[in-house]
């Protein structure tokens, strides 16, 4: 049961990222570049988060 609630956590902070990565892409063409940079750093965060809960689901796997 736990392997399944890491699967679905990864998914969606991986799936949240983009989110993320998108309105960074949204302040860059406004000239934000401060907004940007701090969103980019949220996004490559919480992708980070999301990869080691994807390597936690895997280690469940066993």
């Amino acid at each position: 049961m736990r392997r399944y609630l890491y699967e679905i956590l990864a998914i969606l902070l991986i799936g949240g990222s983009i989110v993320f990565f998108r309105e960074c892409i949204g302040y860059l063409a406004r000239r934000d570049y401060v907004a940007a940079v701090i969103l980019m750093f949220i996004g490559l965060s919480v992708i980070s988060v999301g990869k080691e809960m994807a390597r936690l689901a895997l280690i469940q796997k066993d």
